[in-house]
């Protein structure tokens, strides 16, 4: 089943993190409001890590426990590291090919084929063979307190499989959640995965220009009733900065707080890697001793601590009641600006009814430098059946009393985003424009 909740988790490299960093790391991420820490990167699950300063799984569950944190674990199926000792134990599984990572950041770790061996997966015993191994390991790490599973490639293995696989680690604990990186993916590979079961997806946010309507259509072809969980900045490949090619720190600021605040208002949870909170341009796995991660977060230029705290009680406090309501957009491109809204028929008191249902409208401006003026109603102009109760652009919890809207012309500074929450235009009442009467009743 899907998240109940939107989940809000925190990505993590474990090679950058020493042992006695742990506590003070998990710590932030409580402090930031994170409810879920992710370990990106564990290629070799259950094989013995190189990093000699790093903590025990069971150590580390039992800390993220303590905490109030749920523990999730990155796990990749079709391919393993070429000095895998899996590879000598049952040689017959595997091929060498090209690794699909290796040419696209979007997919999931960046890898060289010469890293990898890829295994035969459209060969049903070794299906039989890696369904029996991933039953023991997925078990295994329950019972040391693991809560859930980040699905690389979940394309690249056969749907069956999955079901099976999902199927049997949740007759052994219901409550572990299986998440799938679908980033990169295209719809002819998502298609066959719909009734997988999945609890979350991916959405490529990240890489969206504000304009292209390809963002929102992906949306439509993500998996099935699944979670869709969206991030600022990808784990994997160029930091935000990299990809935008910005150098000063007043722009990497904008635009890193236009993405994190997009993805809290568009996505049913949100995923951030760590470095974000610091602006760091280094992307997150590229390899570096914990101590040279922690003098690059010594030098960082950027803080966005306070606002990515704001972000997360958003997500509570607004975010739970759109939760799996899709994302519209309403006006882009070449405007300027992107519109768009997000539905849904529960009210805030919990009522279902046509006149309890509510929208967030977003608005973003596309310019990183330049700020948009244009009138309040050339927005709502293109919002049919509701009318602004509560301006939600100070990341505020929601208010029950209505406040004035501004009226004529609006700014918005360069990158910035507005949020307002609307409600329906009650049953049988017209449409309704203007100033006044752009408020709740």
């Amino acid at each position: 089943m899907s998240f109940a909740t939107a989940p809000r988790i925190y990505c993590i490299n474990p090679v950058l993190v020493s042992r006695r960093g742990w506590p003070a790391l998990l710590d932030h991420c409580v402090t930031l409001g994170f409810d879920h820490v992710l370990l990106a990167n564990t290629l070799n699950l259950g094989q013995p890590s190189d990093a000699e300063e790093g903590l025990p799984l069971n150590e580390l569950t039992a800390a993220c426990s303590d905490r109030g944190l749920h523990l999730l674990l990155d796990i990749v199926l079709d391919r393993v590291s070429s000095d895998d000792p899996l590879i000598d134990a049952y040689p017959s599984w595997f091929e060498n090919k090209p690794s699909p990572d290796s040419m696209s950041s979007a997919g999931g770790p960046p890898v060289t084929s010469d890293s990898v061996i890829h295994l035969r997966m459209a060969d049903s015993a070794v299906q039989r063979g890696l369904y029996a191994l991933w039953c023991r390991r997925l078990r295994g790490l329950l019972d040391i307190g693991v809560a859930g599973f980040v699905c690389s490639a979940p394309a690249a293995v056969p749907v069956t499989l999955w079901q099976a696989l999902m199927t049997a680690t949740r007759s052994y604990r219901n409550s572990v959640s299986f998440l799938a990186w679908t980033p990169g993916s295209s719809a002819p590979q998502l298609d066959p995965l719909t009734d997988a079961g999945f609890d979350a997806v991916f959405c490529s946010g990240a890489w969206w220009d504000y304009q292209a309507t390809r963002y929102v259509r992906e949306q439509d072809n993500l998996i099935g009733d699944a979670t869709i969980i969206a991030f600022p900045e990808t784990p994997f490949g160029p930091r935000l900065a990299g990809l935008l090619s910005l150098t000063d720190a007043p722009s990497r600021r904008r635009a890193s707080l236009r993405a994190l605040r997009f993805a809290a208002a568009s996505g049913n949870g949100i995923l951030i890697p760590m470095g974000f909170e610091l602006g760091l341009t280094v992307p997150f796995d590229t390899v570096l001793t914990s101590a040279q991660y922690a003098s690059l977060c010594e030098e960082a230029e950027i803080d966005l601590r306070d606002e990515i705290q704001q972000a997360n009680r958003f997500i509570v406090d607004i975010g739970r009641y759109f939760l799996g309501a899709p994302v519209a957009l309403l006006r882009s491109p070449g405007s300027g600006l992107a519109l768009l809204q997000r539905s849904t028929r529960t009210g805030l008191g919990g009522q279902r009814d046509d006149n309890a249902r509510l929208s967030l409208l977003i608005v973003v401006n596309q310019d990183l430098y330049q700020t948009w003026q244009g009138d309040v109603d050339d927005i709502f102009n293109h919002v049919d059946g509701y009318v602004a109760q509560a301006d939600l652009s100070d990341w505020n919890e929601g208010r029950e009393a209505a406040f004035s809207l501004p009226q004529g012309p609006l700014l918005l500074e360069a990158a910035e985003i507005k949020l307002w929450l609307a409600r329906a235009t009650p049953s049988g009442v017209g449409r309704v424009n203007s100033g006044d009467t752009r408020q709740a009743a």
